[in-house]
């Protein structure tokens, strides 16, 4: 049996570098690594699919509450892809949801109501600038509701980040977006903590409006095209 420590300096040298490894994951890994990790290996994104996450159950009873506490926790980024050159292919953007805590964050989130623009509903959306016609086919008509179904609330949990990805045919991609001239930005929207009915509660509210303001949004990216994308 081979012995581990046989060997001085080269055995020191590789638990130097285990321990700066899980030094790296500790106190980096969290915000920078998945980023990296995506950056460097493009066909692996860095957080899971939105429509993945957990759904919500008896938000009644079972909150974080670290994430309850939490002031301003998510953050928003938006990803376009080049511009096709042929006239063929589609567009993509993602939008990257990320939980800068270690609770867990509840969101209004359903995969097939992401709009384009923003209508003061709640949700997650993405604004096109200047307009086109870009848009997912979706609708969201929530603005007046206090509770929200819990099929409709994702969790986030510490440190988690999620992709929710947009892809635009062909036909919709008009000539703003050809030149380079039309930015994207992501938003995330919520209007009531949402209120949980029935008696013997826990906690009266569903625990949403942990953002100031209502709204987070992402920095306004360039939808570029080829000349713009080295």
């Amino acid at each position: 049996m081979a012995n581990f420590f046989g060997r001085g300096g080269d055995n020191s040298n590789t638990i130097i570098g285990i321990i700066l490894l899980v030094l790296l994951l500790v106190f980096v890994g969290p915000n920078v690594l998945p980023g990296l990790i995506a950056d460097t290996f493009p066909f692996i994104d860095e957080g899971v699919p939105c429509s993945r996450l957990r759904n919500a159950q008896n938000r009644s009873q079972h909150q974080s509450l670290i994430g309850r506490s939490s002031i301003d926790p998510i953050t928003l980024r938006v990803e376009p892809d080049t511009v096709p050159q042929d006239t063929t292919s589609s567009l993509n953007i993602r939008i990257v949801v990320i939980n800068n805590t270690i609770g867990t964050i509840p969101i209004i989130y359903d995969p097939n109501q992401v709009i384009v623009g923003d209508n003061g509903s709640s949700g997650v959306g993405i604004i096109i600038t200047p307009a086109t016609p870009l848009t997912t086919g979706a609708n969201r008509q929530n603005q007046n509701i206090n509770s929200f179904p819990e099929d409709q609330i994702r969790l986030l949990g510490p440190r988690q980040r999620c992709i929710h990805r947009l892809t635009f045919p062909a036909n919709q991609i008009d000539q703003t977006i050809r030149t380079g001239s039309a930015t994207a930005q992501a938003y995330y929207r919520v209007n009531t903590t949402g209120q949980n009915q029935g008696g013997n509660l826990i906690f009266p509210d569903q625990g949403l409006q942990i953002i100031q303001g209502g709204i987070v949004t992402s920095r306004a990216e360039i939808i570029p095209i080829a000349s713009q994308a080295n």
